[in-house]
């Protein structure tokens, strides 16, 4: 019986042994925020929206480490969950189920390599200095290969499929089609060298003439507005061909070595032909060019980013002169554009800069205590599309807050903020933001008093990062 018993007390030794050598290290890291925001009103007059919000989310990215070559990741999302809405369990007794699978994927080296693979749900993005996140930044499916062929020159090859999902409206059938799916395909070359980096970037995709686009595509009433020209419908369906083809192409890059100086600058172009669907050409292509420059001094950092993006011509039947985007979370202020710390009232104008041209000011990191930190920014918006688009009747208003204000030569903005950030602790942030948005459209053009001419919000957020 004892030798049994030893037997079996070495037997589990192995195995956990076994079992220890096996285990993965879980880390995990994110934030939880509280927010309260108010805004005098939303874009147009008759959208539905209440002036002040409260609302929790929570993100949180745990970490499966089994080695420096093998980790997988899985980022959660909680909410928004708006104070006393019930939809997202924010209401009297919560019992919220407002849970999100943002990321999940497996980063591994390949054998006696120095790449590394990424597969799974992951962000994607190009990389952009003068004004970050214009081109593309999204999360979806696919596949990221990346490595170092030198101390300076670098490559990130990667295959995205945002959307593969048919259903036939006219019919009303669903089912399997060969034609309903867009892939795409992009090369990023980061060029590192000391005080100068440069990134030149490609993308390829193939869209199915079936598509069916979704949020993700700056969507707005099912129409693909950041892919297609303004006219178009949600259904590609129609077009000669079984698909259509994209393809963006530029360079970034920012000089460093003259600290504490910096300049960026970006220039991208992109293009998607859809075919025509009758006299109605399916094509969208177009450009944009942006310049930014800082200086660092002891107490506070001024800075300057403009930008020009091409605009619609005058003949709305021979598609779209404005750059398409797949996904874009322009930052460059905190009221008109995504800048904020997190608050709901935001992105006044919109995500992208297509149509548009501007110029922002900035004196930010603007320090005189410890722990408290200020920005003021004050941004000039115009656009970059003829008036005529309007009278052809494919432009019948400036669409809703988040989905890009559509501006003419003859439309512009004025925006002020001045944000404020106090830090509690290492780990807890409490966030002002204040703005303010004169818009400044051309009445006899558009024949309309629905839009608000001046526009303010205020907003307060609790940030706990761990």
């Amino acid at each position: 019986m004892k030798r049994i018993v030893t037997l079996l007390l070495a037997a589990g030794l192995v195995l956990g042994a076994a079992a220890g050598s096996q285990a993965a290290d879980i880390k995990a890291k994110g934030i939880w925020q509280n927010n309260l925001s108010w805004a005098n009103h939303a874009a147009t007059a008759d959208q539905d929206a209440d002036f002040f919000r409260a609302s929790t989310r929570l993100r949180t990215q745990i970490d499966v480490i089994a080695s420096e070559s093998l980790k997988g990741v899985v980022f959660f999302e909680i909410g928004h969950q708006n104070w006393g809405d019930s939809k997202s369990g924010a209401a009297l007794g919560n019992d919220g189920k407002d849970v999100k699978v943002r990321y999940s994927y497996v980063d591994w080296v390949i054998p006696q390599t120095d790449a590394k693979v990424r597969m799974g749900l992951q962000p994607f993005g190009v990389p952009t200095f003068a004004v970050p996140m214009a081109v593309l930044d999204t999360d979806g499916a696919g596949i990221t290969v990346s490595g170092q062929f030198t101390e300076n020159v670098g490559a990130a090859l990667f295959w995205l499929r945002p959307y593969n999902n048919y259903s036939d409206r006219l019919d009303n059938k669903y089912g399997d089609n060969n034609h309903d799916a867009m892939d795409v395909v992009g090369l990023t070359v980061p060029l590192t060298f000391d005080g100068v980096k440069v990134t030149p970037f490609a993308m390829y995709s193939i869209i199915g003439k079936d598509t069916e686009f979704g949020a993700g595509a700056n969507n707005s009433n099912g129409v693909a507005a950041g892919l297609l020209p303004a006219g178009a419908t949600g259904l590609v369906g129609g077009v000669n061909d079984d698909h259509g083809n994209a393809w963006w192409g530029g360079i970034t890059g920012e000089l460093t070595m003259f600290d504490p100086f910096r300049i960026a600058a970006d220039f991208a172009y992109g293009s998607v032909d859809m075919g025509e669907i009758g006299s109605f050409d399916m094509k969208r292509a177009g450009w944009y060019a942006a310049l930014s420059a800082e200086y660092k001094l002891d107490y506070l950092t001024p800075a300057l980013t403009g930008w020009y993006a091409s605009g619609d011509d005058d003949n709305a039947m021979d598609g779209s002169e404005r750059m398409p985007v797949i996904d874009t979370d322009v930052a460059l202020t905190s009221y008109g554009f995504d800048g904020g710390t997190y608050n709901r009232s935001s992105i006044f104008n919109g995500t992208s800069l297509s149509g548009t041209w501007g110029i922002v000011a900035e004196l930010k990191d603007i320090s005189f205590m410890e722990d408290l930190t200020h920005v003021f920014r004050v941004g000039f918006i115009q656009g970059t599309n003829n008036s005529e688009m309007l009278k052809s009747g494919f432009v019948t208003g400036m669409t809703s807050v988040g989905n890009d204000l559509y501006l003419t030569h003859h439309d512009r903005m004025w925006e002020v903020n001045l944000d404020t950030q106090y830090q509690i602790y290492k780990d807890l942030t409490l966030a002002f933001e204040l703005g303010y948005i004169n818009l400044d459209y051309d009445e006899n053009l558009w024949g309309t008093d629905a839009y608000h001419e001046n526009n303010f919000k205020a907003a307060m957020s609790l940030n706990y990062k761990f």
